[in-house]
């Protein structure tokens, strides 16, 4: 069993290919047998290095746990950038909230452990080597407060996207009196919408059928923030797909 650092003349880039390998294992005891089976001495097992080399690279389980769930707003930011390049802001809305319950939909294990709990207390450091803890749950978005903090800056700048999206329509009146506030504080209540969509939808169809998603979540905006008056907003978004709104950034005008 390794136990060394690797050191000297590309010792750089053995440590960022060791760190692959040990989220890969992670990923992979989580995926299969839920988080509560993630251990230091586990994953040492799984990639043949000692439990006490791991803590070179991670301070604990915990810390491993949260580079995952970082890996997967790295993705969903990824998949909603296409979405929030839509110039109208009502368009760009709805296509960030489809979006977002499309990945949640076809990424499932990825979304999970973006919100997979934490052992109670934080889990982290010595005492939370091979600690068994409840099984991987989906875990909402907490209530916000104006200066809440996001778990990492992907997931901060997923929530710009919202936010960005939620200033444009406030500032072009297309807001509903009830829906008035502050756009971080709207963006937070939407995000925690949409997981719900999402977290019902991975729980069974007797709860949300695929094909029921699309529109639950028209229902939901035009509900919630309304859609500008007078200006066909309502047909455009009910008529346009997440994809084919996300497809009208690449389109040039002939």
């Amino acid at each position: 069993m390794n136990t060394a650092e690797p050191k000297g003349h590309g010792a750089a880039a053995l440590r960022v290919a060791l760190r692959a390998r040990i989220l890969d294992a992670a990923r992979r005891i989580v995926t299969r047998d839920g988080l509560h089976a993630l251990s230091m001495r586990r994953l040492a097992e799984a990639i043949g290095y000692s439990p006490a080399s791991l803590y070179l690279h991670f301070d604990s389980r915990d810390e491993i746990a949260r580079a995952l769930g970082r890996e997967g707003f790295a993705q969903l930011l990824t998949h909603l950038e296409p979405s929030a390049r839509i110039g109208d802001p009502w368009e760009r809305l709805h296509a960030l909230a489809h979006a977002y319950v499309t990945f949640g939909r076809t990424h499932q294990q990825a979304y999970r452990l973006m919100y997979m709990e934490r052992d109670e207390g934080g889990g982290s450091g010595t005492h939370a080597r091979g600690r068994a803890t409840k099984p991987a749950t989906i875990e909402p978005p907490a209530p916000a407060a104006q200066n809440d903090v996001m778990p990492c800056e992907e997931a901060a700048r997923v929530a710009d996207l919202f936010v960005d999206a939620l200033e444009a329509l406030a500032t072009a009146g297309h807001l509903r009196h009830g829906a008035q506030g502050e756009p971080a504080l709207l963006a937070h209540a939407l995000w925690a919408l949409l997981h719900g969509v999402v977290a019902f939808s991975l729980i069974g169809p007797e709860f949300a059928r695929e094909a029921s998603l699309n529109p639950i979540v028209d229902a939901a905006l035009g509900a919630w923030l309304g859609a500008p008056v007078g200006e066909g907003a309502g047909e455009r978004s009910g008529a346009l797909p997440p994809a084919c709104a996300a497809d009208k950034t690449q389109e040039a005008p002939s």
